[in-house]
């Protein structure tokens, strides 16, 4: 149905123009807006989820601004009103100039008229409506009446069917089941906008910043403590404070299902993750962010990971909630 084909993408304009707007201005914005949400709502499964389940804790975010747009004022009601206003005018214009011949005189008002009339309106709509050769035949067949008590009766119809569509556009209806039967799902226009490639450093699980699908290595400017990404010593079963740059630049060794639990080096992590590149630097740190939210959550990461807590830095005790969001701006070059 022409509304529903265009809804999706009035959908997305709504959302990009609206409340939200200045998150989806850019990936980094996005980035920060979700991290900083974390932060003010003091929910440690949602920071779990957005570590471990970063690609549906960023639908899920998405799908909320959808639902929210669409909720205010009746603005999905608006919108189907409006593609159907538009349809019902295409089509109502297509009525009046496929009645008259190439000279702008009216078709005879015979019955073979009427296949010229279906004929031109086919033309005349290529790009709105679908209406197969059979349709047209089928129609043609149960057609009794003569061109212009046809053409007429047909506008007649659409202003009914105009009317009572806008009436039932006007009832309250389940947002999430309209949105989700879309054939142009508005969730997933707005997710490739900000969600980057969706691959994630497969020690601290800090998502890849490269645009898009095409680059050759994933990357990040500044990765996490590896426990929050679940690494933990084997010996001690602490989680692991230590960056990723830090401990491929160092002489230390990881084991994981992805080794078929062998021994392999930090510094040739490359063989085993050939498409992540993590520059071997021992003077990075993490951000102030990811080091308040592992000093806050410590327990409560090493339990949702089996493990035992990190013994994180006693520096990093005293980061304030206010140093972690200054952290967060200066991680994604946001300015005041």
């Amino acid at each position: 149905m022409h509304i529903s084909r265009h809804l999706g993408t009035n959908i997305v304009d709504k959302v990009l123009s609206g409340r939200h707007s200045a998150e989806y201005s850019s990936r980094n914005f996005f980035q920060y807006n979700i991290q900083k949400e974390l932060l003010q709502k003091e929910d440690f499964q949602s920071f779990v989820k957005f570590i471990r389940k970063y690609e549906i804790c960023v639908k899920d975010l998405i799908f909320q601004h959808i639902l929210e747009e669409m909720s205010e004022d009746k603005a999905l009601c608006k919108l189907k009103s409006q593609n159907l206003k538009v349809i019902v005018k295409k089509i109502t214009d297509a009525t009046e100039r496929a009645s008259k011949g190439e000279d702008g005189v009216l078709l005879p008002d015979n019955k073979e008229s009427i296949t010229e009339l279906i004929k031109n309106m086919r033309i005349f709509l290529i790009k709105d409506i679908s209406l197969s050769e059979e349709a047209e035949k089928t129609a043609l067949f149960q057609i009794q009446s003569t061109c212009h008590p046809f053409k007429e009766s047909l506008i007649r119809s659409l202003s009914e069917m105009n009317e009572q569509l806008q009436e039932e556009f006007s009832k309250s209806e389940n947002i999430t089941e309209t949105v989700n039967k879309l054939p142009t799902k508005p969730q997933d226009e707005l997710f490739s906008r900000v969600f980057g490639c969706g691959q994630q450093c497969p020690f601290c699980k800090v998502p890849c910043e490269a645009g898009g699908k095409k680059h050759e290595k994933h990357h990040a400017a500044v990765h996490r403590p590896q426990g929050l990404g679940r690494c933990r010593m084997v010996d001690s079963e602490k989680l692991v404070e230590t960056l990723c740059t830090t401990d491929v630049n160092s002489e230390g060794k990881f084991q994981c299902a992805d080794t078929n639990g062998e021994w392999h080096p930090y510094k040739e992590f490359a063989k085993i993750y050939p498409d992540w590149l993590i520059p071997p630097d021992y003077t990075r740190e993490a951000s102030d962010y990811w080091k308040y939210v592992l000093v806050k959550y410590n327990d409560r990461f090493a339990q949702e990971y089996n493990a035992k807590p990190a013994d994180v830095p006693e520096a990093w005790k005293s980061i304030t909630r206010e140093q972690a969001l200054n952290g967060l701006k200066e991680a994604f070059n946001i300015k005041d």
